[in-house]
């Protein structure tokens, strides 16, 4: 008579992950702030090239409103978005986070704000240029673009 056997194979990624090694996790920080530093060196020129764009797409707004120019402003500042974070750079990210609110509200509100807009992009370059030392000035600057955006707001249904 044949009995039951019960067969187990042995799977070599079982094993493997039975196994100890890999990095530790201070090596794994270690080595990721050091790819960090390597992306942000790569970042600054990119930076300044799409605070340029940003620059050259308000000067291409008129005085009145034109829709197809601010849909084109606001692709160019959401482009912006995630750089000056990856460079240390919080103020100006939250500076970019404002002025692409303040962009979509206008294009909204089929309404324009010339110097709304002007104080932002002021406000992007002055930020960038801001020294370490400088950074405590950072807090009103930022208040003084949310109270631009707040005289756009859209009234909630």
């Amino acid at each position: 008579m044949s009995g039951v056997r019960i067969h187990r194979p042995k799977y070599a990624l079982a094993a493997l992950l039975k196994k100890p090694g890999g990095m530790t996790v201070r090596d794994a920080v270690e080595q990721a702030q050091s790819n960090l530093e390597g992306l942000q060196e790569a970042a600054w020129p990119e930076l300044d090239q799409r605070l340029a764009d940003c620059e050259a797409a308000f000067e291409a707004c008129g005085a009145a409103f034109d829709e197809a120019r601010l849909r084109a402003h606001y692709e160019g500042a959401v482009r912006l978005i995630g750089l000056p974070s990856l460079c240390g750079l919080d103020a100006l990210e939250n500076a970019a986070h404002s002025l692409c609110d303040l962009l979509d509200r206008l294009i909204t509100t089929a309404k324009w704000d010339r110097d709304g807009v002007e104080v932002h992009i002021k406000a992007l370059r002055l930020l960038r240029n801001l020294p370490p030392e400088a950074a405590a000035a950072a807090g009103p600057i930022l208040d003084g673009l949310r109270r631009v955006r707040e005289r756009h707001a859209i009234p909630a249904s």
